[in-house]
């Protein structure tokens, strides 16, 4: 969609989207599918200046409309799609920890991620897209704003201790106030959130301003963004960035869908 006006002055590009945002978006919000939270086209203030270096430098990214799950995938979902595909199961299964079916399934490779999402007719959030979700357009640092506007009891984030009343991963639809602006739950802990992107350190200094997709791949490492229930309540930031091998599977990490919006 953007791709062929790229050529035109700032504000008249500006102009454009601003009406076809409006126009898209109305009709997007009338098909919202189950469980899922549509976030309408439109720029975001994405990173930081003043965090690691791989999330400076702060800058202004615009996306298109899509959808993306209001929850993280829970292993009742996940029991659904191996019941359908014959997909072998994540590892800590069976462990009692974790399998509870409204817990977030873990143990999950970003290939099983993948393979999950391609089953919904969906696919994995790009960076710019989850954090957009989770952090809405006012540029704060946490789903629900500034660090302790909640309180001093972590009864709205899942982080390391059992301050939150969960030990390890909690329901995909706990933690109510701590929703992102958009009504994501869970964007902050829990588990760490498999996306679409190659990662790269220096990404942010080239990324483009419009659907940035990350640096063309391949490369060694994928991003996980969201932090879980093993950080500190600094770590779940939402423009912190992890990543690792998309083969690797444990018990912090885990994902959610997206739905582009035609």
């Amino acid at each position: 969609m953007c791709s062929g006006i790229a050529k035109y002055p700032r504000y008249l590009l500006l102009l454009f989207l601003a009406v076809f945002s409006f126009t898209s978006s109305a009709q997007a919000q009338d098909k919202i599918p189950e469980n899922m939270v549509f976030i309408p086209e439109g720029y975001f203030q994405m990173g930081t200046s003043s965090g690691s270096d791989d999330e400076k430098p702060m800058h202004f990214v615009y996306t298109s409309g899509y959808y993306i799950d209001k929850y993280e995938v829970s292993n009742k979902d996940y029991q659904a799609f191996m019941d359908a595909t014959g997909h072998p199961a994540p590892v800590f299964w069976d462990d009692p920890r974790f399998n509870d079916p409204e817990q977030p399934v873990v143990g999950v490779s970003w290939h099983d991620a993948m393979s999950y999402a391609k089953w919904k007719g969906r696919r994995l959030p790009t960076e710019a897209e989850w954090e957009k979700a989770a952090r809405g357009n006012d540029g704060r640092l946490w789903p629900w704003g500034r660090k302790f506007d909640k309180g001093f009891f972590f009864f709205f984030v899942n982080i390391f201790g059992e301050h939150d009343n969960y030990s390890h991963t909690a329901p995909v639809n706990y933690y109510h106030s701590g929703v992102s602006p958009f009504g994501l739950y869970n964007t902050a802990g829990n588990v760490w959130e498999w996306c679409l992107d190659w990662y790269d350190e220096k990404y942010y200094q080239v990324s483009p301003e419009i659907n940035p997709e990350g640096p063309q791949g391949p490369l060694k490492m994928k991003v996980l963004r969201g932090g879980s229930w093993v950080n500190s309540i600094e770590g779940v930031k939402v423009v912190k960035r992890a990543r690792n091998y998309p083969h690797i599977k444990n018990e912090i990490y885990g994902f959610r869908t997206v739905l582009p919006i035609q």
